[in-house]
């Protein structure tokens, strides 16, 4: 039987990664912010990963790139 103890040790965090539709995501970075895959590919920006600072701009960004069937920069 757990020791309640060993419940309070248990660290419950939330899962950021929301699958939209075919391999598109959007991940919480852990420096802060989030960045997207479209169709499993990373979004780059400048040779850095495009960082967006809400998810819902993230979101938009991905139904953009749905929208016109490519990433778009």
């Amino acid at each position: 039987m757990a020791d309640s103890s060993d419940d309070d040790k248990k660290v419950v965090r939330p899962n950021f990664t929301v699958h939209q539709g075919a391999g598109n995501h959007v991940e919480r970075m852990n420096a802060g912010g989030f960045m997207v895959s479209w169709r499993v590919a990373v979004v780059y920006e400048n040779g850095r990963i495009k960082k967006f600072q809400a998810e819902d701009a993230a979101r938009a960004f991905l139904a953009r790139c749905d929208a016109v069937g490519k990433i778009i920069h």
